[in-house]
């Protein structure tokens, strides 16, 4: 599943940075938030790709969802796709951007792939297994090598969003101990900390879940956690919650792991 689901972001990427290089319109969904041809272009070439590959397993996806054509939720197993997550990177002509596919079982991410078309880098994670391997312009993989969360430095390295700068989430930074902070855009966030090469990540508001899964999915592979505020790991699908997810903690070694 996973060289097959890599095979489908490659391409989406591929199709963002054809709309890129031409130029990008930008329109404002029901939310408010921006979506561009870029997104609903990679998004429809992931879902046909699903349809064939996987025709028995539900998908629920960002712009899917915006239509009105998803479920409130889903339970068992199912995909989550966000096409383009980092919109308002993409918009603003900076490269933290990714594609990102999720398989969700029993409200878990249980495997994912996290791909930065314009960085030449994928990210994937499947039970205690995750990965790295670079992208060439054409698509092919090489430099695949495995990757794993670290013990916590004495100074960490706390990541927050490049365009987000909510209040709670200053206010949690506050409390930290002495740390270092970074701003990174997207799912990336959770690919560093996967990579070993930061240590927390704190996001006090709402997002949804296709925002998060297949970061979560490669983080919890490389041996982080991915935690609500209570300490308990987040859950996907799960009714009522219309794919929406709590405020929560991505670390790469949880406290007391």
């Amino acid at each position: 599943m996973i060289g097959a689901l890599e095979t489908a972001v490659i391409a989406a990427g591929k199709e963002i940075l054809s709309v890129r290089a031409k130029g990008a319109t930008v329109m404002v969904k029901s939310d408010h938030s921006p979506v561009t041809e870029a997104d609903r272009r990679a998004e429809q070439l992931i879902l046909d790709f699903l349809a064939k590959t996987y025709p028995d397993v539900p998908v629920v996806a960002e712009e899917l969802a915006e239509a009105g054509l998803c479920p409130s939720y889903a339970q068992d197993t199912f995909f989550l796709v966000d096409a383009l997550d980092g919109t308002g990177d993409f918009i603003a002509g900076r490269n933290e951007f990714t594609v990102n596919v999720a398989l969700v079982r029993d409200h878990a991410p249980v495997a994912g792939i996290v791909y930065a078309p314009a960085l030449g880098r994928i990210w994937s994670g499947f039970n205690d297994h995750a990965e790295v391997a670079d992208v060439s312009v054409d698509g092919a993989i090489s430099n695949r090598r495995r990757i794993h969360t670290r013990a916590s430095p004495e100074r960490p390295v706390a990541l927050v969003s490049v365009t987000h700068k909510e209040p709670e989430t200053q206010a949690w930074l506050k409390r930290l101990p002495e740390h270092e902070t970074a701003h990174v855009g997207s799912s990336l966030k959770f690919c560093l900390l996967a990579e070993g090469r930061a240590d927390v990540y704190p996001r006090l508001v709402c997002l949804k879940q296709w925002d998060i899964a297949a970061g979560d999915a490669v983080l919890r592979a490389a041996g982080g956690a991915t935690l609500t505020l209570e300490g308990v790991p987040l859950r996907y699908g799960v009714e009522g919650a219309d794919f929406g997810c709590s405020r929560f903690i991505g670390w790469g070694r949880a406290p007391g792991a």
